[in-house]
């Protein structure tokens, strides 16, 4: 793990052990089963961030990718679980600075 790991919960641990032994379905459920509320998706979309910067730094570009669209797809899940304008604006905005930096860390918005 890493510094983005320093006292995060045991959950979350495991979280990122089952993804960097590449079992995505396992760690997003174990996500979605810790965070009982929207924000799991939101999570998620981290756990992909992580990822893409991981295989990123180790030449793996099609993993690098693909765990940006897996990011991309999450937060925009979150967003999408709004249940009010108020709320919407509010998601739409946390949406926006995540993508905002998962596009600066990846070095451009690959597009679809």
């Amino acid at each position: 793990m890493d510094a983005d790991d320093a006292g995060k919960p045991e959950w979350w641990l495991t979280a990122r052990r089952l993804e960097a032994d590449n079992q995505l379905d396992a760690a997003e459920a174990l996500i979605k089963t810790s965070v009982p509320n929207l924000h799991f998706a939101e999570v998620t979309a981290d756990l992909y961030r992580m990822r893409m910067n991981r295989l990123k730094a180790s030449n793996d570009k099609a993993g690098a990718l693909e765990a940006y669209r897996k990011a991309r797809t999450f937060i925009y899940f979150f967003a999408s679980m709004a249940t009010s304008g108020g709320e919407g604006a509010a998601l739409s905005g946390e949406r926006d600075a995540f993508m905002t930096q998962l596009v600066a860390e990846f070095g451009a918005d690959p597009g679809e």
